[in-house]
């Protein structure tokens, strides 16, 4: 069976869904493809700053919005491997979200303005000359626009040779939150050569985790057990999920086909110093929902980030010149 649709994002995750919802509200005729079946678990930290919060009421209005947040955090503390530096309140609170239940409510958003999603169906090839992606279950998906929203191993990242060296990792744990816990987000820094580890309320649990660039012959799981064990928790039992990240390499998209953009991880938008997406992610997805339905869907997108994109770049030079001072 061939399906038709002007507009198909793949991938459901925070970027696809901003645009997804932004798009559904304009009466687009779009459709979302996913291999995973929601709600599915995510490695995420899930710290959601003011401006992310802001981003999330646009989409998902107010009723009910604190729901999706398992914590609220008004300070901050930082750490040079296990000794305390600086223990201060934030000017803006931060928020905390369990990935499983966020983009499961994104999500079902889009379905109550009656979106048509296609879950638990992977992506077998897409023929870009004809506009046509062939799925898993045999079904044929054609389009006008593309829009890739599959994170950091985007599919579409492979037509620009971008492999994992120029990549980071992130890996985390949830585990069982100490009677003494705090509201505190922890950032611990010193332990990696070139990222950072941190804690954060989740609810009954703690988040811990870290990131930093990737090397293929590091045994991570070493590295995080040494690190969650001096910061004072009892990594035995921990279950580990990790995840790719782009760490600000933005992807030139004008070297990809004119009817195909990315957003969030998939075109790169990750801060490259703190390594925060969320906001970018779903920020690129709604900057590409209002670009599609405009005559000239890429150079409008590409206009519209290009701000974003400056800033990422500069932010870039600045930490490869605080790395080549240190060296």
């Amino acid at each position: 069976m061939e399906h038709r649709y002007d507009t198909v994002i793949i991938g459901a995750g925070p970027a696809g869904m901003a645009c997804a919802v932004t798009m559904q509200h304009r009466g687009a005729r779009l459709c979302v493809i996913d291999r995973a079946v929601f709600p599915r678990k995510k490695a995420c930290a899930g710290l959601v700053t003011a401006k992310t919060y802001k981003l999330i009421k646009l989409l998902c209005g107010s009723k009910d919005i604190n729901k999706l947040f398992c914590a609220k955090s008004s300070n901050v503390r930082l750490f040079r491997k296990s000794e305390l530096l600086v223990e201060a309140p934030l000017e803006n609170a931060v928020r905390l979200v369990d990935r499983e239940v966020f983009d499961n409510a994104l999500v079902n958003t889009y379905k109550a303005l009656g979106g048509t999603i296609i879950e638990g169906v992977g992506v077998i090839h897409i023929d870009y000359e004809n506009n046509r992606i062939r799925l898993a279950n045999g079904d044929s998906v054609t389009y006008r626009n593309l829009i890739f929203a599959d994170g950091a191993l985007s599919r579409a990242r492979k037509l620009l040779n971008v492999n994992k060296t120029k990549m980071a990792i992130g890996i985390e744990a949830f585990i069982p939150a100490k009677n003494t816990e705090t509201d505190f987000v922890d950032l611990y820094f010193d332990y990696l050569a070139d990222g950072y580890a941190w804690a954060f309320p989740h609810g009954d649990t703690i988040c811990v985790g870290a990131a930093c660039s990737y090397e293929k012959r590091v045994n991570y799981r070493e590295v995080f057990d040494n690190i969650i064990a001096d910061m004072g928790y009892d990594p035995a039992g921990a279950k580990y999920i990790g995840a790719f990240l782009p760490y600000g390499l933005v992807m030139p998209q004008e070297d990809l086909p004119d009817n195909v953009i990315l957003i969030g991880d998939a075109g790169g938008f990750t801060d490259p110093i703190s390594g925060e997406g969320l906001y970018m992610a779903m920020r690129t997805g709604i900057l590409a929902a209002k670009a599609v339905l405009t005559p000239d869907p890429k150079k409008n997108y590409l206009d519209s980030v290009q701000p974003l994109t400056r800033s990422y770049e500069y932010r870039r030079m600045n930490q490869l010149y605080r790395d080549y001072k240190k060296s």
